[in-house]
């Protein structure tokens, strides 16, 4: 479960004050994939910022699985955050100077699992994933749909409660984009994640179990839903 109440968060910088977040409030049940669609600049990436710890509420609260993210001590934020959360980024943001297969494997090194298991687990996502021969490619080597697939197989290897994806697709045709999605949200499903993302295409919102949109920092149901 992923609880969001009266989220508010505000940014000040020399060009004014930003209100990014205006009181959010939502309930995403476990194994859920939701989707949230918004403009630019509508509060899209600070909400997921919000829902994984990244990024800290001005006031309001974020649970996951009955956990107050924000009075985690900094610790025991980041061994939650090791463990249970999952994030694939616009670009992937894969790790240069690793393989394919290291770059997967990461996260379940960070939490010590065992080699052998280790090693089972990436090859099999990379199988899943259509990657099978590229374990020692690197990153340079892929093309951007495959730079994306390396990046949900990464943030799923650790088998995390909450996947969140800020805006996955964005730099994917729609084709590509939307069998990424099917994809993600076929691998989160197997493991009982619940998964979050942001985006503007709406065939990749209609994948969604659940679907809302965010306008000017308030949260709507989206139309059709």
């Amino acid at each position: 479960m992923v609880e969001c109440r009266s989220v508010t968060k505000t940014y000040h910088s020399g060009r004014g004050t930003l209100q990014a977040l205006r009181g959010i409030s939502l309930a995403i049940a476990p194994g859920t994939a939701a989707a949230i669609a918004g403009k630019s600049g509508s509060g899209k990436t600070t909400l997921l910022n919000c829902m994984g710890g990244l990024d800290w509420p001005d006031s309001g609260q974020v649970f996951v699985n009955g956990i107050d993210l924000h009075t985690l001590p900094q610790r025991g934020l980041s061994l939650f955050l090791r463990r249970d959360m999952g994030f694939v980024f616009q670009f992937g943001n894969l790790l240069s100077y690793l393989t394919v297969f290291e770059n997967i494997a990461f996260p379940l090194k960070l939490n010590n699992i065992p080699k052998l298991e280790l090693e089972r687990r990436t090859q099999e996502l990379l199988e899943r994933i259509g990657l099978a021969g590229a374990g020692p490619a690197l990153a340079h080597e892929l093309s951007g749909g495959e730079v994306q697939r390396v990046a949900v197989a990464r943030a799923l290897a650790h088998r995390p409660k909450l996947l969140l994806a800020d805006e996955p697709t964005a730099s994917l045709d729609s084709a590509t984009g939307t069998s990424l999605v099917r994809l993600m949200f076929e691998l989160g499903r197997e493991s009982g994640c619940t998964m979050v993302l942001s985006t503007h295409d709406s065939e990749v919102m209609d994948l969604a179990d659940q679907r809302l949109h965010i306008r000017d920092g308030m949260l709507q149901e989206h139309p059709g839903q």
